[in-house]
């Protein structure tokens, strides 16, 4: 089937959309870097956050108010900056090459702005880099300036993400903690130590933990997970069943924050292509 311009513009504008709920939601809730107020950070163990770091950018921004601002600024300004360039040089019918040539370089200056501001980010106490992975791969889908090429990683965002839910089932498979009936119980009591000593007759610290005590309740949430991440292995042969995959997944989000205090909503942008089809696309136009 062709693919239409009218699937980019639809996966841009997904894209923007969810950029900024989650910036609306990060803000209410002290999530910026300049909120944050950075004192410290922690090295992860990858080879290429060990060459960002021989730049000395991360320390750079320590108990620097107007760094982090400045970060800030160009981090949630450049998605409508891009946004607002494609479609004004989309909207001419004749749009020609030298028109996606500088969509590209936009592109590729949010990718390296997001590139630097999440290194930074997830180098401090805040979250893990997993979490934006989303804002790194898509700035990449949209440097290619052909139509198919676009669609062609798009598809390979899908994957990924499969793979992202296959593996961590995998994982507990290989780890045994699918076969432990204790570990969920432990894990909730590792997560939510403190709340205990700080908070103990506190309702949310009351409903941990009665899971925690509940052990085949709990042990019953962490099998659930498990089965839906290693069922997700079906999008791989078919797109038939990707409305149970997304909702799924937003029902493994909003737990995942709810029952362990863990917000990964940032990565359901790597939902965009489930929800996203050519075929829909094509037919806004036809």
């Amino acid at each position: 089937m062709q693919v239409k311009e009218t699937y980019r513009t639809n996966i841009i504008v997904g894209y923007t959309i969810i950029f900024y709920v989650l910036m609306v939601y990060k803000f209410f809730n002290g999530m910026f870097l300049f909120q944050m107020q950075p004192s410290f950070f922690y090295t992860r163990e990858d080879l290429f956050t060990w060459i960002f770091m021989l730049t000395g950018f991360h320390k750079w921004l320590l108990n620097n108010q107007l760094g982090c601002i400045i970060m800030d600024i160009l981090f949630y300004a450049a998605p409508i900056i891009f946004y607002l360039v494609y479609r004004q040089l989309i909207k001419n019918q004749k749009s020609n090459l030298n028109h996606f040539n500088i969509i590209s370089l936009v592109a590729v200056v949010m990718l390296s702005i997001n590139v630097v501001y999440i290194q930074c980010y997830t180098m401090y106490p805040t979250n893990s880099i997993e979490a934006h992975i989303a804002w790194m791969l898509f700035p990449i889908v949209f440097v290619a300036k052909d139509i198919n090429v676009f669609k062609l990683l798009t598809d390979g965002i899908r994957y990924f993400l499969l793979f992202f839910l296959i593996s961590a089932g995998i994982w507990k498979i290989a780890q045994g903690g699918i076969f432990n009936t204790h570990q969920m119980s432990n894990i909730l009591l590792l997560q939510h130590k403190e709340i205990f000593v700080i908070t103990p007759q506190h309702w949310y610290a009351q409903f941990i933990q009665f899971l925690i005590n509940t052990r085949k309740l709990s042990y019953a949430l962490y099998l659930a997970g498990t089965i839906f991440e290693l069922s997700c292995i079906i999008g791989f042969f078919t797109k038939k069943y990707d409305i149970f995959i997304v909702l799924g997944w937003l029902f493994f989000l909003c737990s995942d924050h709810f029952i362990m205090r863990i917000p990964y909503y940032e990565i359901s942008a790597l939902l965009l292509p489930f929800i996203i089809s050519v075929e829909n696309s094509n037919s806004k136009t036809d």
